[in-house]
């Protein structure tokens, strides 16, 4: 495993190095994760994908977490989906240039997504704002993206949910673990459990490292509360 991020870690640094990226945007909470940490994020995916092939979604991207996952298992159909234009910008001047299958959509991410294109993701990665909200709207998303359509019965079902993954980056230290009993609370409230945590995977520049959560969904996730949700896509229609 060793050699293998070294051989893949030089290889993403030849390809960043010709790209002029901006400073990370403190108001969309965006913290960049070390070279290093890009590529054991790619081997990790590579390992679940595959179990489950298909098309990869990142909900918000600075880190070109996709970059690394289109050089390690060589350009598997990607979607990532950021509010910030700059950033989809740099993927899209990079897919172009490496010839990656990487789709970029502008979006922000407070908003339901759009559930005649996101609906039967099984492979879904995120590093989303670090408070109870900011995770618990992105956890929606990942369900939003992923939970198919039709019957509930069969998107209920253990062939259908064995196939769902989600990748979640989140840090709170050992001063705060109150702050990690929350996060854990939402996560089984939403009908997920969490299948593995990978303490201290993610390393930043100017941050403290994060942990990463590997969930899987359950039978107890309410379809018909996310299906609704959905439907009421405007402000006014919420009530």
């Amino acid at each position: 495993m060793k050699e293998e991020i070294i051989k893949y870690l030089a290889q993403l640094k030849e390809i960043l190095k010709n790209y002029q990226r901006s400073k990370p945007k403190r108001e969309f909470d965006q913290f960049y994760a070390t070279e290093e940490t890009l590529i054991k994020r790619a081997l990790l995916i590579k390992k679940f994908y595959k179990k489950v092939n298909g098309e990869i979604l990142f909900l918000g991207d600075d880190d070109l977490t996709s970059i690394a996952t289109s050089l390690i298992l060589n350009s598997p159909p990607i979607a990532v989906v950021d509010i910030d234009k700059e950033i989809l910008d740099l993927i899209d001047k990079i897919s172009k240039d490496y010839n990656f299958n990487i789709q970029t959509i502008q979006y922000d991410l407070r908003n339901p997504l759009p559930k005649d294109k996101f609906y039967n993701f099984n492979l879904i990665f995120f590093d989303p704002p670090y408070t109870p909200l900011g995770i618990f709207v992105w956890l929606n998303r990942a369900l939003e993206a992923s939970m198919g359509k039709g019957r509930n019965k069969k998107r209920k079902s253990p062939d259908f949910l064995k196939n769902k993954y989600y990748f979640l980056c989140y840090s709170y230290g050992e001063r705060s673990l109150e702050r990690g009993l929350e996060i854990q609370r939402i996560i089984t409230q939403l009908g997920l459990i969490i299948e593995t945590k990978l303490k201290n995977f993610n390393k930043y520049y100017n941050a403290r490292p994060s942990d990463l959560y590997i969930l899987k969904p359950t039978p107890k996730i309410d379809l018909r509360k996310i299906d609704m949700k959905r439907k009421a896509f405007y402000t006014f229609e919420r009530g």
